[in-house]
């Protein structure tokens, strides 16, 4: 019987929660197929469609029970959104975590071209720096804080926090080659 309503039907019963787990299992047994096939089109295995199919579906479910869900005529529509975002964050997951040759990392790591900095250098030149810039960058890269860790605790917005240091920055970057902190 339930095989019988429209999809766009099956989404909003699942948002007002009327019979809910009946119109989840079939809009999974609907969409199942079709976001395993693309995700073996675009992602080339199975074990990596599988773990698609699954991401995909939960979204899903999760956007149709928070009714976010806005076009019931289109939810394949937003499946297969999901489909491209979710196999964009798996692509960009797996490029970050690709194995690189031990020995090219040794060469990276020990090779005298990079740049050296004085660090007594850098210690005055950070010190030049006014406050709240010198806590953005320290709490950037000695805490190893994210911007909105730091929007936080600073009380302001994640945006104001990575252009605060991009200019402390800036000004580290002026002042070590000499050219002097401007405040």
């Amino acid at each position: 019987m339930i095989e019988s309503v429209p999809t766009g039907q099956l989404v909003l019963r699942i948002a007002g929660g009327e019979l809910a787990h009946d119109a989840e299992a079939e809009v999974c047994r609907r969409f199942t197929p079709r976001i395993r096939l693309y995700g073996l089109r675009h992602l080339r295995t199975e074990d990596r469609a599988a773990d698609l199919v699954q991401g995909v579906l939960l979204a899903v479910l999760e956007a149709a029970r928070a009714g976010r869900i806005s076009e019931l005529d289109h939810v394949e529509r937003f499946v297969l959104g999901t489909c491209r975002n979710v196999a964009q964050r798996v692509r960009e997951r797996e490029a970050r975590t690709t194995l690189v040759d031990s020995a090219t990392l040794d060469v990276i790591a020990f090779d005298p071209g990079y740049e050296r900095v004085d660090t007594s250098a850098l210690m005055q030149c950070l010190g030049k720096l006014d406050s709240r810039s010198r806590s953005v960058v320290l709490l950037s890269f000695q805490a190893e804080n994210s911007a909105e860790e730091i929007a936080s605790s600073l009380e302001t917005s994640s945006g104001n926090v990575r252009i605060i240091r991009h200019r402390a920055l800036l000004q580290l970057r002026r002042c070590l080659d000499g050219e002097g902190a401007r405040t």
